[in-house]
């Protein structure tokens, strides 16, 4: 997470890098020189971004409607544009030189990664319609929770299930089902040969990892003890009303008090382990 690099946005300074009618910033938002969010040919109509967001150099998103929710990194050189909306969830990860295009809308779940070099696409529009051209469409593009393209990928506008994965230079044509890995030009599903993105894993294994984590953490900042507390399920009253940021291990939720030690926690733990706000 490249959260303390670039220029910290506020309300003050913003129009340094974004032209919209209305914006909407979380905290330690981070965008590096270069970058430019608005519209195709003048200004978007509404710009989100949530907290601990980073935004690197020389970037483009030219959309009516962009929303990004927290602890998003999009690397350098990235564009994302189009006529249509384009909404993201939280820990968004894309690396540089990706293109995400939004002729029609573009929807991305939570914890999405997308590799280096990667594209995707939501039309098929050249060719001489009166001459006979046969391609010209345009199409939504849902990207489910936990989707994976790993590099190189290059994807039409489709439907990738929840915790669907694309191996790298894979062209992705067709819908991706749940928890199914593909590869391939064009892109075949290796499920059966490969297995799943996700083994199952049970409550108890997972509350074994993230407290491990949580010990490693502690060790650098021993506070985190008191202010942090992980349950595989939250069922107390009196825990939700402390001011502790509570992770709930059953849900991958925690609850969101936006504190230094939370942050620094979250950072730790990512790319490896996602949490996202509770009701969101």
């Amino acid at each position: 997470m490249n959260g303390d690099i670039g220029v910290l946005v506020t309300e003050s300074n913003y129009n340094q890098f974004i032209n919209a009618k209305k914006v909407e910033l979380g905290i330690n938002v981070h965008i590096e020189e270069g970058t430019y969010i608005g519209a195709i040919g003048g200004k978007a109509d509404y710009v989100l971004l949530g907290d601990n967001v980073y935004i690197g150099k020389d970037c483009t998103i030219l959309l009516p409607v962009f929303t990004l929710g927290d602890y998003c990194t999009i690397h350098r050189q990235c564009r994302i544009s189009g006529y249509n909306c384009c909404n993201i969830g939280h820990n968004f990860w894309m690396d540089q030189n990706c293109i995400i295009n939004c002729t029609d809308k573009v929807t991305i779940g939570n914890n999405v990664g997308i590799g280096a070099y990667s594209q995707l696409w939501s039309h098929i529009k050249f060719g001489d319609v009166m001459e006979g051209c046969r391609f010209n469409s345009t199409k939504p593009m849902v990207i489910g929770d936990d989707v994976w393209f790993v590099g190189h990928c290059i994807v039409a506008p489709i439907k990738a299930a929840t915790r669907s994965m694309a191996l790298i230079g894979s062209v992705i044509t067709g819908d991706m089902k749940e928890n199914h890995i593909y590869g391939g030009t064009p892109a075949t599903d290796l499920t059966e040969k490969l297995g799943t993105q996700f083994a199952n894993r049970t409550i108890e294994q997972k509350m074994g990892w993230i407290q491990n984590q949580f010990k490693e953490f502690c060790i650098s900042h021993p506070d985190a003890v008191n202010q942090i507390k992980i349950v595989d399920k939250i069922n107390n009253t009196d825990l939700i009303e402390s001011n502790s940021s509570i992770f709930e291990v059953s849900s991958r939720t925690y609850i969101k008090r936006r504190n230094e030690l939370e942050i620094s926690f979250m950072k730790f733990l990512l790319p490896l382990s996602k949490f996202i706000p509770k009701g969101d």
